[in-house]
């Protein structure tokens, strides 16, 4: 069982190191894959950077796969480690994350591994921990029951926009969620609910709630989650947690809607 001080804020690593690496063809990464198949990761003082560069966690969140090249370059500009000429199949990055306590800051590499297409296929993290500080998720005990808790999932982290396919970074999330349920939960029952912004039409934001609670329900049971213990439902935009001025789609104000996107989980025991 959670205790009390993990209720109110528990970090879930969104970005937790998976899949085996795949070597790069022509010139050796600095950072390829080991004799027992285990990723590893460049010496950081080899890094042009010296050290690591800091970033918005929001560029992150938006790596996905099947990106190029290119759209991965723009999103965290050029990797911060000689990777070689020819066919390069692995970048290195070092980023910095403040800790919130003062100028203290963590410095964190993350390796992205492209398929033979030169398509991103995975990501990694050197330490695990680092994902915390680009995917958070708060848990939360009731205030009626003590035994009910709440997960709280932003749909931009989870989806693409206006879709209800999983993301990289979003299984990996639900990955450390199925841990947690089954390391401090006896027999848990869920109840995920998906929720949408006002922009679009009702009904179509209707729907794609549904979908996007089914998704998660979907993966969830083929993680191991008994179907039995989890329903799921859709809220569309009628219960936004924040209230934007504006008509127009502006970059602005899906800023400001973005925690009305979220998926909440409610677990029972």
């Amino acid at each position: 069982m959670f205790n009390n001080a993990m209720f109110r804020r528990l970090p879930l690593g969104l970005g937790l190191v998976g899949m085996l690496a795949v070597g790069m063809q022509g010139c050796a990464s600095p950072g390829s894959l080991g004799e027992e198949g285990e990723v590893s990761f460049p010496d950081l003082d080899s890094s042009y950077l010296d050290t690591g560069d800091f970033i918005a966690p929001e560029a992150i969140h938006r790596i996905s796969e099947g990106q190029s090249k290119e759209q991965v370059r723009r999103l965290l500009g050029d990797p911060h480690f000689n990777e070689g000429f020819f066919a390069v199949r692995e970048w290195d990055y070092a980023f910095n994350f403040y800790t919130g306590e003062g100028n203290e800051y963590i410095t964190c590499q993350y390796k992205l591994l492209f398929d033979r297409d030169m398509r991103m296929s995975e990501t990694h993290w050197h330490r695990p921990e680092c994902a915390d500080f680009i995917f958070p998720v708060e848990v939360d005990a009731s205030d009626a029951d003590e035994r009910a808790h709440e997960v709280t999932l932003s749909s931009d982290i989870l989806f693409a926009f206006d879709s209800s396919e999983l993301r990289l970074e979003g299984r990996r999330g639900l990955n450390e969620l199925v841990s947690i349920l089954a390391r401090d939960f006896v027999s848990p029952s869920l109840l995920i609910e998906g929720h949408t912004d006002r922009l679009g039409e009702v009904t179509y934001n209707q729907v794609l709630s549904e979908r996007r609670a089914a998704a998660v329900k979907a993966y969830l049971v083929a993680q191991g989650v008994p179907a039995s213990t989890i329903n799921s439902r859709g809220h569309g935009e009628r219960d936004p947690i924040v209230t934007c001025p504006g008509q127009s789609a502006t970059p602005l104000l899906k800023q400001c809607l973005q925690p009305n996107r979220r998926v909440e989980i409610e677990i029972n025991e």
